[in-house]
Protein backbone atom coordinates (compact mmCIF):
# COMPACT_ATOMS: atom_id res chain seq x y z
CA UNK A 1 0.00 0.00 0.00
CA UNK A 2 2.98 2.32 0.44
CA UNK A 3 3.04 3.14 -3.26
CA UNK A 4 -0.07 5.21 -2.54
CA UNK A 5 2.03 7.48 -0.34
CA UNK A 6 5.16 7.49 -2.51
CA UNK A 7 7.23 5.23 -0.25
CA UNK A 8 9.23 2.09 -0.96
CA UNK A 9 7.99 0.48 2.24
CA UNK A 10 6.68 1.47 5.64
CA UNK A 11 8.73 4.12 7.48
CA UNK A 12 6.92 2.89 10.60
CA UNK A 13 8.09 -0.73 10.56
CA UNK A 14 8.44 -2.20 14.04
CA UNK A 15 11.24 -4.53 12.95
CA UNK A 16 14.63 -3.80 14.58
CA UNK A 17 17.04 -1.92 12.34
CA UNK A 18 19.58 -4.17 10.58
CA UNK A 19 23.26 -4.43 11.49
CA UNK A 20 24.21 -2.39 8.41
CA UNK A 21 25.10 1.15 7.37
CA UNK A 22 21.38 1.75 6.77
CA UNK A 23 20.55 0.59 10.29
CA UNK A 24 23.25 2.86 11.68
CA UNK A 25 21.68 5.80 9.87
CA UNK A 26 18.15 4.97 11.03
CA UNK A 27 18.98 4.60 14.73
CA UNK A 28 18.79 8.06 16.28
CA UNK A 29 19.25 9.21 19.86
CA UNK A 30 21.29 6.24 21.07
CA UNK A 31 24.87 7.46 20.75
CA UNK A 32 25.70 7.24 24.46
CA UNK A 33 24.13 3.77 24.78
CA UNK A 34 25.99 2.51 21.70
CA UNK A 35 29.30 3.68 23.13
CA UNK A 36 28.59 2.02 26.49
CA UNK A 37 27.67 -1.30 24.88
CA UNK A 38 30.63 -1.09 22.51
CA UNK A 39 33.07 -0.61 25.39
CA UNK A 40 31.57 -3.55 27.28
CA UNK A 41 31.91 -5.86 24.28
CA UNK A 42 35.48 -4.70 23.64
CA UNK A 43 36.46 -5.31 27.27
CA UNK A 44 36.37 -9.08 26.61
CA UNK A 45 35.55 -9.78 30.26
CA UNK A 46 32.10 -10.53 31.63
CA UNK A 47 29.34 -10.48 29.06
CA UNK A 48 27.14 -7.35 28.68
CA UNK A 49 23.45 -7.42 29.54
CA UNK A 50 20.65 -4.97 28.74
CA UNK A 51 17.27 -4.27 30.32
CA UNK A 52 14.45 -2.00 29.27
CA UNK A 53 10.74 -1.84 28.56
CA UNK A 54 9.42 -3.84 25.61
CA UNK A 55 9.60 -1.72 22.47
CA UNK A 56 12.24 0.68 23.76
CA UNK A 57 14.72 -0.29 21.02
CA UNK A 58 17.19 -2.65 22.73
CA UNK A 59 17.53 -4.99 19.74
CA UNK A 60 18.22 -2.14 17.32
CA UNK A 61 20.83 -0.77 19.71
CA UNK A 62 22.68 -4.09 19.77
CA UNK A 63 22.54 -4.40 15.97
CA UNK A 64 24.09 -0.98 15.40
CA UNK A 65 26.76 -1.46 18.08
CA UNK A 66 27.80 -4.71 16.37
CA UNK A 67 27.82 -3.06 12.95
CA UNK A 68 30.13 -0.31 14.18
CA UNK A 69 32.56 -2.79 15.74
CA UNK A 70 32.82 -4.64 12.45
CA UNK A 71 33.11 -1.43 10.42
CA UNK A 72 35.84 -0.02 12.63
CA UNK A 73 37.89 -3.22 12.34
CA UNK A 74 37.57 -3.21 8.56
CA UNK A 75 38.65 0.44 8.48
CA UNK A 76 41.71 -0.29 10.61
CA UNK A 77 40.44 1.57 13.67
CA UNK A 78 40.29 -1.59 15.82
CA UNK A 79 42.62 -4.54 16.19
CA UNK A 80 39.91 -6.83 17.59
CA UNK A 81 37.55 -8.58 15.18
CA UNK A 82 33.95 -8.94 16.30
CA UNK A 83 31.45 -10.46 13.88
CA UNK A 84 27.75 -10.65 14.82
CA UNK A 85 25.82 -13.88 14.45
CA UNK A 86 23.05 -12.71 12.14
CA UNK A 87 20.07 -14.26 13.93
CA UNK A 88 19.47 -13.60 17.61
CA UNK A 89 18.78 -16.53 19.92
CA UNK A 90 15.69 -16.77 22.08
CA UNK A 91 14.96 -18.92 25.10
CA UNK A 92 11.59 -20.61 25.34
CA UNK A 93 10.05 -23.01 27.80
CA UNK A 94 10.45 -26.06 25.55
CA UNK A 95 14.10 -25.35 24.74
CA UNK A 96 16.48 -27.88 26.33
CA UNK A 97 20.06 -27.05 27.16
CA UNK A 98 21.34 -29.55 24.59
CA UNK A 99 19.12 -28.10 21.88
CA UNK A 100 20.29 -24.60 22.64
CA UNK A 101 23.97 -25.52 22.57
CA UNK A 102 23.62 -27.46 19.31
CA UNK A 103 21.86 -24.57 17.62
CA UNK A 104 24.51 -22.12 18.78
CA UNK A 105 27.27 -24.30 17.34
CA UNK A 106 25.39 -24.68 14.08
CA UNK A 107 25.00 -20.90 13.86
CA UNK A 108 28.71 -20.41 14.52
CA UNK A 109 29.65 -22.87 11.78
CA UNK A 110 27.28 -21.13 9.36
CA UNK A 111 28.79 -17.78 10.31
CA UNK A 112 32.30 -19.05 9.59
CA UNK A 113 31.17 -19.95 6.06
CA UNK A 114 29.35 -16.66 5.56
CA UNK A 115 32.19 -14.52 6.93
CA UNK A 116 35.03 -16.54 5.42
CA UNK A 117 36.12 -13.67 3.16
CA UNK A 118 36.23 -11.19 6.03
CA UNK A 119 38.08 -13.64 8.26
CA UNK A 120 40.60 -14.37 5.51
CA UNK A 121 41.29 -10.66 4.98
CA UNK A 122 41.88 -10.23 8.70
CA UNK A 123 44.82 -12.60 8.56
CA UNK A 124 43.56 -15.07 11.17
CA UNK A 125 44.29 -18.78 10.89
CA UNK A 126 41.29 -20.41 9.23
CA UNK A 127 39.92 -23.93 8.97
CA UNK A 128 39.46 -25.48 5.55
CA UNK A 129 36.21 -24.06 4.21
CA UNK A 130 35.37 -27.40 2.61
CA UNK A 131 35.56 -29.05 6.04
CA UNK A 132 33.06 -26.54 7.48
CA UNK A 133 30.64 -27.02 4.58
CA UNK A 134 30.94 -30.80 4.84
CA UNK A 135 29.95 -30.64 8.50
CA UNK A 136 26.97 -28.38 7.75
CA UNK A 137 25.71 -30.78 5.11
CA UNK A 138 25.83 -33.87 7.29
CA UNK A 139 22.54 -35.55 8.30
CA UNK A 140 22.91 -34.47 11.93
CA UNK A 141 21.82 -30.97 10.89
CA UNK A 142 18.63 -31.92 9.09
CA UNK A 143 15.60 -30.74 11.00
CA UNK A 144 12.18 -32.23 10.57
CA UNK A 145 10.64 -28.84 11.34
CA UNK A 146 12.66 -26.98 8.74
CA UNK A 147 13.76 -24.40 11.32
CA UNK A 148 17.42 -25.11 10.55
CA UNK A 149 19.21 -25.01 7.25
CA UNK A 150 22.79 -25.23 6.09
CA UNK A 151 22.32 -22.25 3.82
CA UNK A 152 21.47 -19.80 6.59
CA UNK A 153 21.29 -19.38 10.32
CA UNK A 154 17.61 -20.07 10.95
CA UNK A 155 17.92 -21.13 14.54
CA UNK A 156 14.32 -21.09 15.67
CA UNK A 157 14.92 -22.30 19.18
CA UNK A 158 11.88 -24.10 20.51
CA UNK A 159 10.07 -23.94 17.17
CA UNK A 160 10.59 -27.60 16.27
CA UNK A 161 12.68 -30.70 16.75
CA UNK A 162 16.41 -30.40 17.31
CA UNK A 163 18.69 -31.26 14.40
CA UNK A 164 19.90 -34.44 16.05
CA UNK A 165 19.90 -36.38 19.27
CA UNK A 166 22.41 -35.43 21.94
CA UNK A 167 24.30 -38.71 21.59
CA UNK A 168 24.59 -38.41 17.82
CA UNK A 169 25.71 -34.83 18.10
CA UNK A 170 28.44 -35.71 20.61
CA UNK A 171 29.56 -38.81 18.74
CA UNK A 172 29.89 -36.86 15.53
CA UNK A 173 32.46 -34.65 17.26
CA UNK A 174 31.03 -31.49 15.74
CA UNK A 175 31.16 -29.50 18.97
CA UNK A 176 34.83 -30.36 19.51
CA UNK A 177 35.59 -29.41 15.92
CA UNK A 178 33.92 -25.99 16.26
CA UNK A 179 35.79 -25.40 19.54
CA UNK A 180 39.02 -26.15 17.70
CA UNK A 181 38.10 -23.72 14.92
CA UNK A 182 37.21 -20.99 17.42
CA UNK A 183 40.58 -21.37 19.14
CA UNK A 184 42.23 -21.26 15.74
CA UNK A 185 40.43 -18.09 14.59
CA UNK A 186 40.54 -16.32 17.97
CA UNK A 187 43.74 -17.57 19.66
CA UNK A 188 43.36 -15.37 22.75
CA UNK A 189 40.43 -13.94 24.70
CA UNK A 190 41.52 -10.48 23.51
CA UNK A 191 41.40 -11.37 19.80
CA UNK A 192 37.65 -10.82 19.44
CA UNK A 193 34.91 -13.29 18.61
CA UNK A 194 31.47 -13.91 17.22
CA UNK A 195 28.86 -11.76 18.98
CA UNK A 196 25.88 -13.89 20.02
CA UNK A 197 22.71 -12.28 21.38
CA UNK A 198 20.07 -13.85 23.59
CA UNK A 199 17.04 -11.62 23.06
CA UNK A 200 13.59 -11.39 24.68
CA UNK A 201 14.56 -13.32 27.80
CA UNK A 202 11.11 -12.62 29.18
CA UNK A 203 9.77 -15.31 26.82
CA UNK A 204 10.82 -17.90 29.40
CA UNK A 205 7.99 -16.63 31.59
CA UNK A 206 9.72 -17.39 34.88
CA UNK A 207 12.98 -16.26 36.40
CA UNK A 208 13.88 -19.71 37.69
CA UNK A 209 13.61 -21.26 34.24
CA UNK A 210 15.85 -18.55 32.77
CA UNK A 211 18.35 -18.89 35.60
CA UNK A 212 18.51 -22.67 35.24
CA UNK A 213 19.27 -22.46 31.54
CA UNK A 214 21.81 -19.66 31.94
CA UNK A 215 23.62 -21.58 34.66
CA UNK A 216 23.64 -24.67 32.43
CA UNK A 217 25.30 -22.80 29.55
CA UNK A 218 27.72 -20.93 31.82
CA UNK A 219 30.73 -23.10 30.99
CA UNK A 220 29.92 -24.58 27.55
CA UNK A 221 28.88 -21.23 26.01
CA UNK A 222 29.38 -18.22 28.30
CA UNK A 223 32.93 -19.39 29.00
CA UNK A 224 33.79 -20.31 25.41
CA UNK A 225 36.66 -18.43 23.78
CA UNK A 226 35.61 -16.79 20.53
CA UNK A 227 32.00 -16.22 21.62
CA UNK A 228 30.98 -12.82 23.01
CA UNK A 229 27.47 -12.79 24.43
CA UNK A 230 24.93 -10.01 24.93
CA UNK A 231 21.83 -10.82 26.98
CA UNK A 232 18.74 -8.70 26.56
CA UNK A 233 15.34 -8.60 28.25
CA UNK A 234 12.47 -6.57 29.59
CA UNK A 235 12.63 -4.49 32.76
CA UNK A 236 13.91 -6.58 35.68
CA UNK A 237 14.23 -9.94 33.91
CA UNK A 238 18.02 -9.96 33.39
CA UNK A 239 18.76 -8.65 36.87
CA UNK A 240 16.63 -11.35 38.51
CA UNK A 241 17.52 -14.18 36.09
CA UNK A 242 21.25 -13.60 36.42
CA UNK A 243 21.16 -13.19 40.20
CA UNK A 244 23.04 -16.33 41.18
CA UNK A 245 26.60 -16.96 42.42
CA UNK A 246 27.37 -19.15 39.39
CA UNK A 247 26.59 -16.32 36.98
CA UNK A 248 28.33 -13.52 38.91
CA UNK A 249 31.62 -14.27 37.19
CA UNK A 250 30.16 -14.32 33.69
CA UNK A 251 27.64 -11.45 33.36
CA UNK A 252 27.88 -7.71 33.90
CA UNK A 253 25.15 -5.76 35.67
CA UNK A 254 22.48 -4.72 33.16
CA UNK A 255 22.62 -1.49 31.19
CA UNK A 256 19.28 0.23 31.76
CA UNK A 257 17.92 1.31 28.36
CA UNK A 258 15.48 4.21 28.66
CA UNK A 259 13.19 5.56 25.92
CA UNK A 260 14.83 8.01 23.53
CA UNK A 261 14.19 11.58 24.60
CA UNK A 262 11.62 13.81 22.94
CA UNK A 263 14.55 15.79 21.51
CA UNK A 264 15.35 12.88 19.17
CA UNK A 265 11.88 11.60 18.25
CA UNK A 266 11.38 13.99 15.34
CA UNK A 267 14.84 13.18 13.95
CA UNK A 268 14.16 9.43 14.32
CA UNK A 269 11.03 9.51 12.17
CA UNK A 270 12.53 12.04 9.74
CA UNK A 271 15.41 9.65 9.07
CA UNK A 272 12.98 6.85 8.26
CA UNK A 273 10.85 9.04 6.02
CA UNK A 274 13.92 10.17 4.07
CA UNK A 275 15.23 6.60 3.74
CA UNK A 276 12.00 5.11 2.34
CA UNK A 277 10.64 8.02 0.32
CA UNK A 278 10.48 7.36 -3.47
CA UNK A 279 9.62 10.93 -4.41
CA UNK A 280 10.91 14.17 -2.96
CA UNK A 281 7.35 15.46 -2.60
CA UNK A 282 5.98 12.32 -0.90
CA UNK A 283 4.35 13.11 2.44
CA UNK A 284 4.31 10.58 5.28
CA UNK A 285 0.84 9.82 6.71
CA UNK A 286 2.10 10.59 10.23
CA UNK A 287 4.54 13.48 9.98
CA UNK A 288 7.32 14.17 12.50
CA UNK A 289 5.29 16.49 14.76
CA UNK A 290 2.26 14.19 14.79
CA UNK A 291 4.54 11.28 15.55
CA UNK A 292 6.14 13.08 18.47
CA UNK A 293 2.70 13.70 19.96
CA UNK A 294 1.75 10.04 19.45
CA UNK A 295 5.02 8.98 21.10
CA UNK A 296 4.12 10.99 24.19
CA UNK A 297 0.54 9.70 24.27
CA UNK A 298 1.86 6.12 24.30
CA UNK A 299 4.26 6.86 27.15
CA UNK A 300 7.34 7.20 24.94
CA UNK A 301 7.26 3.67 23.55
CA UNK A 302 8.79 3.76 20.08
CA UNK A 303 7.54 0.36 18.91
CA UNK A 304 3.95 1.07 19.94
CA UNK A 305 4.09 4.50 18.29
CA UNK A 306 5.36 3.02 15.01
CA UNK A 307 2.69 0.34 15.13
CA UNK A 308 -0.11 2.85 15.62
CA UNK A 309 1.29 5.14 12.89
CA UNK A 310 1.13 2.14 10.57
CA UNK A 311 -2.47 1.47 11.60
CA UNK A 312 -3.45 5.05 10.77
CA UNK A 313 -1.74 4.74 7.39
CA UNK A 314 -3.79 1.62 6.65
CA UNK A 315 -6.94 3.49 7.67
CA UNK A 316 -6.13 6.25 5.18
CA UNK A 317 -5.84 3.70 2.38
CA UNK A 318 -9.02 1.92 3.42
CA UNK A 319 -10.95 5.20 3.53
CA UNK A 320 -9.37 6.44 0.27
CA UNK A 321 -7.88 9.42 2.08
CA UNK A 322 -4.28 9.10 0.79
CA UNK A 323 -4.33 12.63 -0.62
CA UNK A 324 -0.65 13.46 -0.17
CA UNK A 325 -1.44 16.68 1.70
CA UNK A 326 0.56 16.97 4.92
CA UNK A 327 -1.79 19.44 6.63
CA UNK A 328 -4.79 17.26 5.82
CA UNK A 329 -3.00 14.16 7.15
CA UNK A 330 -2.26 15.96 10.43
CA UNK A 331 -5.93 16.90 10.93
CA UNK A 332 -7.14 13.43 10.03
CA UNK A 333 -4.63 11.86 12.37
CA UNK A 334 -5.74 14.00 15.29
CA UNK A 335 -9.37 13.05 14.65
CA UNK A 336 -8.52 9.38 14.17
CA UNK A 337 -6.47 9.21 17.38
CA UNK A 338 -9.27 10.86 19.33
CA UNK A 339 -11.76 8.40 17.84
CA UNK A 340 -9.58 5.43 18.79
CA UNK A 341 -9.22 6.70 22.35
CA UNK A 342 -12.98 7.28 22.59
CA UNK A 343 -13.75 3.76 21.40
CA UNK A 344 -11.46 2.19 23.96
CA UNK A 345 -12.79 4.34 26.78
CA UNK A 346 -16.43 3.72 25.86
CA UNK A 347 -15.75 -0.02 25.74
CA UNK A 348 -14.31 0.06 29.27
CA UNK A 349 -16.59 -0.20 32.29
CA UNK A 350 -14.86 0.06 35.65
CA UNK A 351 -15.83 0.91 39.18
CA UNK A 352 -14.68 4.14 40.81
CA UNK A 353 -11.92 2.44 42.80
CA UNK A 354 -10.49 0.65 39.75
CA UNK A 355 -10.40 3.95 37.86
CA UNK A 356 -8.52 5.51 40.76
CA UNK A 357 -5.92 2.72 40.61
CA UNK A 358 -5.67 3.15 36.84
CA UNK A 359 -5.14 6.92 37.05
CA UNK A 360 -2.60 6.58 39.83
CA UNK A 361 -0.71 3.96 37.84
CA UNK A 362 -0.53 6.36 34.88
CA UNK A 363 0.85 9.13 37.12
CA UNK A 364 3.54 6.70 38.30
CA UNK A 365 4.68 6.18 34.71
CA UNK A 366 2.61 3.10 33.92
CA UNK A 367 4.14 0.45 36.14
CA UNK A 368 4.23 -0.71 39.75
CA UNK A 369 4.51 -3.84 41.87
CA UNK A 370 2.00 -5.21 44.39
CA UNK A 371 4.40 -4.06 47.12
CA UNK A 372 3.46 -0.46 46.21
CA UNK A 373 -0.09 -0.95 47.54
CA UNK A 374 0.23 1.86 50.09
CA UNK A 375 0.84 4.39 47.31
CA UNK A 376 -2.57 3.39 45.96
CA UNK A 377 -4.08 3.88 49.47
CA UNK A 378 -4.69 0.19 50.12
CA UNK A 379 -4.03 -1.53 53.42
CA UNK A 380 -2.54 -4.67 51.86
CA UNK A 381 -1.58 -6.35 48.60
CA UNK A 382 -4.65 -8.53 48.87
CA UNK A 383 -6.99 -5.54 48.97
CA UNK A 384 -5.34 -4.11 45.83
CA UNK A 385 -5.34 -7.37 43.85
CA UNK A 386 -9.04 -7.46 42.77
CA UNK A 387 -8.77 -4.01 41.18
CA UNK A 388 -5.63 -4.99 39.27
CA UNK A 389 -7.47 -8.07 38.04
CA UNK A 390 -10.32 -5.87 36.76
CA UNK A 391 -7.83 -3.69 34.88
CA UNK A 392 -6.24 -6.81 33.38
CA UNK A 393 -9.60 -8.07 32.19
CA UNK A 394 -10.18 -4.72 30.48
CA UNK A 395 -6.76 -5.03 28.78
CA UNK A 396 -5.58 -1.80 30.40
CA UNK A 397 -2.69 -3.45 32.27
CA UNK A 398 -0.79 -6.73 32.20
CA UNK A 399 1.15 -8.45 34.96
CA UNK A 400 4.53 -10.11 34.62
CA UNK A 401 5.63 -12.68 37.20
CA UNK A 402 9.27 -12.06 38.10
CA UNK A 403 9.97 -15.27 39.96
CA UNK A 404 7.99 -18.51 39.86
CA UNK A 405 9.36 -19.48 43.27
CA UNK A 406 7.54 -16.46 44.69
CA UNK A 407 4.38 -15.62 42.73
CA UNK A 408 4.09 -12.38 44.70
CA UNK A 409 7.06 -10.91 42.86
CA UNK A 410 5.24 -9.25 40.01
CA UNK A 411 5.42 -6.12 37.91
CA UNK A 412 2.25 -4.46 36.60
CA UNK A 413 2.46 -2.51 33.33
CA UNK A 414 0.06 -0.24 31.44
CA UNK A 415 -0.82 -1.52 27.96
CA UNK A 416 -0.95 0.65 24.77
CA UNK A 417 -4.75 0.46 25.02
CA UNK A 418 -4.44 1.73 28.59
CA UNK A 419 -2.44 4.76 27.47
CA UNK A 420 -5.05 5.62 24.86
CA UNK A 421 -7.78 5.43 27.49
CA UNK A 422 -5.63 7.66 29.69
CA UNK A 423 -5.37 10.11 26.79
CA UNK A 424 -9.18 10.28 26.54
CA UNK A 425 -9.62 10.65 30.30
CA UNK A 426 -7.11 13.53 30.29
CA UNK A 427 -9.17 15.54 27.81
CA UNK A 428 -7.18 14.44 24.73
CA UNK A 429 -3.89 15.83 25.90
CA UNK A 430 -0.75 14.33 27.39
CA UNK A 431 -0.88 14.90 31.16
CA UNK A 432 2.16 16.39 32.86
CA UNK A 433 3.26 15.89 36.43
CA UNK A 434 1.56 19.14 37.42
CA UNK A 435 -1.84 18.50 35.83
CA UNK A 436 -2.22 14.70 36.12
Amino acid sequence: MWDNFGFLSSPYTTEPVPSTAEGDQLLVGREADIQKLRSRILACGNHPTLEGDNGVGKTSLISVACYRLRRDFEQGKLDKLFLPIENFFQLTGDCSVDDFIKNVYFAVASAIVKEYGTLKKSGVKLPNIADVKDWLNTPIFRSRSGSLSAGGIGVGIGSGKSPSGSVGFAEAGFKDKIDEWLRQIFPTSQAGGFVCVIDNMELLDTTQAARNLLEAIRDPLLGRRGLRWVLCGARGIVRTSAASPRLDGRLLDPMEIAPISDDYVVAAVEQRIAAYRMRIDAEAPVGPESFRFLYDVLNRNLRNAFKMAGSFSQWLVDEREASGNAAEYAKLFEAWLTDQADKYQNDTTLGKRAWEVFDRLAVRGGWCSPADYEEFTFNSKDSMRPHIRVLEQANLVFTSINDDSDKRRKTIFMTPRGWLVRYARAGYRVPTASNS
